[in-house]
């Protein structure tokens, strides 16, 4: 316990790698500081070191006369091939707080007593080496974009980014990238809603569909666009737009005139209360209309019989066969109790999903009451 006390307070070493080396030997020595013999991997564990490392140090200390060799009879007992070498630590004589205690111990090792002369004081640590560059400025070379290594163009402020700066030694505090045009933390708030077309299909210049692109708007997507004109709260935009757009298209092509799946999508309230985003409300209905064959395939007078990649269905509202779309209520919306509710059919039913759950509910009630 003394010798590891002495290595880690008192000992006058140069460095942490010396003070942690003086200790791992230190750590197996006798309170004297004799016969520590630690292999040179052990202490580079301890040190955390490389064992390389140990052997300077090791070196460095026996120099200063911190260390000597010890018996090496200590380790008689190791085999030859890796037996380590035996140190002693020179502990000071005035070092000791008990030197008695010491003595006594070495007595009943059949050791002689330590005196002044066998462990004098020890000098201090040398100062320690700096680098010679040390606080010297380092030398320019060529301008790093001109010769070798890559060239990193100049960012243009305008047009915000990151900017590498250059010049400065390695000590320079605002090394590194910097945005010259940093970004608002809280973005306007007043976006621009997507621009609505008018009921007869015309554009205003300059306006867009929440990210779509004027050649993405297809007869659908300008249907839907039309429909939210008139009914805000069925108004789509973004993705959702696009997709459902593309369904409407599908259904004009199959055959159906705008006014149905203006029927479909906006002929009955949205639901109280409101569960899902109105993009799934409009999906779910567009989905549960194509579920049966087209209602009609009637067209518009002047609309011709096959429509080609770049002809889009007109949106406004002209003569529509009624026949056509009396067929197509009587074959695919619900036949309620009290006549036709407007809503498409389930799948496999005569009824709509809310007055199938109000028939279910009725017949629930009348049988819990005939069981009273």
């Amino acid at each position: 316990m003394l010798p590891l006390l002495w290595a880690m307070k008192s000992a006058p070493v140069i460095d942490a790698e010396e003070r942690s080396t003086l200790m791992a030997l230190a750590e197996s020595a006798w309170s004297d500081g004799t016969d520590a013999f630690p292999s040179k991997k052990t202490i580079a564990e301890i040190a955390v070191v490389d064992p390389k490392t140990v052997q300077r140090r090791l070196r460095a200390l026996v120099s200063r006369g911190l260390i000597a060799e010890g018996n090496q009879e200590a380790a008689a007992y190791i085999p030859a091939w890796c037996r380590p070498k035996v140190y002693d630590l020179m502990i000071p004589y005035s070092w000791y707080p008990d030197i008695e205690q010491v003595n006594t111990e070495r007595k009943r090792r059949g050791k002689p007593p330590l005196t002044c002369r066998e462990r004098p004081d020890l000098a201090p640590a040398p100062p320690r080496k700096h680098r010679a560059d040390k606080g010297k400025p380092r030398k320019r070379t060529a301008d790093r974009s001109e010769g070798r290594g890559l060239a990193v163009p100049p960012v243009d402020n305008r047009e915000g980014g990151t900017a590498s700066p250059t010049g400065r030694d390695y000590k320079f505090r605002t090394r590194g990238l910097q945005d010259p045009q940093p970004s608002p933390s809280n973005p306007p708030q007043d976006t621009p809603r997507p621009s609505v077309p008018p009921v007869g299909g015309t554009r205003p210049e300059g306006g867009g569909t929440d990210g779509e692109s004027v050649s993405e708007l297809s007869p659908g997507v300008e249907l839907l666009l039309a429909i939210g004109s008139r009914d805000p709260r069925f108004l789509l935009t973004g993705r959702t737009l696009r997709d459902q757009g593309l369904m409407v298209t599908g259904m004009l092509l199959e055959g159906w005139t705008p006014q149905q799946p203006e029927h479909v999508i906006a002929g009955r309230p949205l639901p109280r209360p409101v569960t899902a985003s109105v993009g799934a409300i409009v999906a779910r209905r567009l989905r549960d209309a194509n579920t049966g064959p087209a209602p009609s395939t009637a067209r518009f007078p002047h609309q011709p019989d096959h429509v080609g990649a770049g002809a889009r269905p007109a949106l406004a509202e002209e003569w529509v066969d009624q026949h056509a779309v009396d067929r197509y209520r009587e074959s695919n919306e619900c036949d309620g109790q009290d006549g036709l509710c407007g809503r498409p059919r389930r799948p496999g039913s005569t009824l709509c999903w809310e007055c199938s759950s109000a028939v279910g509910a009725a017949a629930f009630t009348e049988l819990h009451g005939t069981a009273k």
